[in-house]
């Protein structure tokens, strides 16, 4: 963004409603200033909170405009372009999308009684969800505007995902499942995006979701300086159990399975800590076994890091 940017172009309209169940019920959280860039950082965008489902959203949200200029150069803040082998190694040292994808399109798969081996992958990201449906026999169409996660599928898979946002893409087609890893927390009106989905799906189709959590304890114990949920702007929505089933259920959807995962990176400690060699090795052996336990509480307690849900096109 340029020195010059307006405000205009930075803020989009006040909302009255909750993003999710769509009470006015709704109340103001916190502030928090936005992350991408540097160069309009006086700029603050407004948290509220709905007292009916918990859910959360920016008020006023980043302006469309802005937020497609920034997921058309990454939906990851990345800076720089990565390759297939950089993102492997960093799967080598904590395995995280590769296991996400094997698990969601796995369930995905389970609860499909459709009959229709088509499915969609939206935010395709790396093509870790595209390959791992793949490897199932399904038709793929993947949807992503970054060009360079982009980059990365092209080498994992062999083609090109549509470069577009979800909100563009038209098909009379319909899918068995669709995939929205990491996707619901980015659109401005997930409401809509919800909606188009349960049309493109067929009946007996699943829709598999997976969102940051508003209620993990990493929000609860940092608050506004979280950012696994609280990514400010590209994240414009944050949801909890109760929100995104309300915002399924209300658009036609019957949810079949909802989890929490969570998973802290192995060498976190250590790397805060500042420890190299011998010593960080010890420490991120110790933190790797020992979360164990402490995250199995964390998602039985409903406080996990990411919600994933399951839900079928009655």
């Amino acid at each position: 963004m340029a020195g010059t940017t307006t405000i205009s172009e930075i803020y989009g309209d006040f909302l009255h409603n909750c993003v999710c169940c769509g009470t006015t019920d709704i109340r103001f959280w916190g502030s928090k200033n936005f992350q991408y860039t540097n160069r309009v950082n006086d700029q603050a965008f407004q948290i509220y909170r709905c007292n009916h489902c918990g859910s959360g959203f920016l008020n006023h949200p980043p302006h469309n405009k802005w937020l497609e200029s920034i997921y058309q150069h990454s939906g990851q803040a990345l800076n720089d372009a990565v390759s297939l082998r950089e993102v492997l190694e960093t799967e080598t040292d904590f395995p995280n999308r590769a296991l996400d994808a094997k698990r969601i399109v796995g369930y995905a798969n389970l609860y499909n009684t459709s009959n229709n081996n088509f499915a969609l992958d939206i935010g395709s990201g790396f093509g870790f969800y595209t390959h791992a449906l793949r490897k199932l026999a399904y038709w793929t169409v993947s949807i992503n505007p970054g060009k360079l996660e982009n980059q990365v599928f092209t080498e994992m898979n062999g083609d090109e995902p549509l470069a577009i946002m979800f909100e563009q893409y038209q098909c009379t087609a319909q899918f068995g499942i669709v995939i929205m890893s990491q996707v619901l927390e980015h659109l401005l009106e997930p409401d809509r995006a919800v909606k188009k989905v349960h049309q493109l799906l067929e009946s007996g189709g699943v829709l598999a979701c997976a969102v940051p959590n508003y209620n993990s304890f990493l929000v609860k114990l940092l608050g506004t300086k979280d950012n696994a949920c609280l990514w400010i702007p590209e994240h414009v929505n944050y949801f909890t159990v109760d929100g995104l089933s309300a915002l399924l259920k209300r658009n036609g959807f019957k949810i079949v399975k909802t989890q929490q995962i969570t998973r802290i990176p192995f060498n976190a400690l250590s790397k805060r800590l500042g420890l190299t060699g011998f010593s960080a090795k010890v420490v991120n052996y110790l933190l790797k076994y020992l979360q164990i336990p402490f995250v199995h509480l964390m998602n039985v307690l409903g406080l996990g890091i990411y919600i994933n849900v399951y839900a079928i096109k009655k």
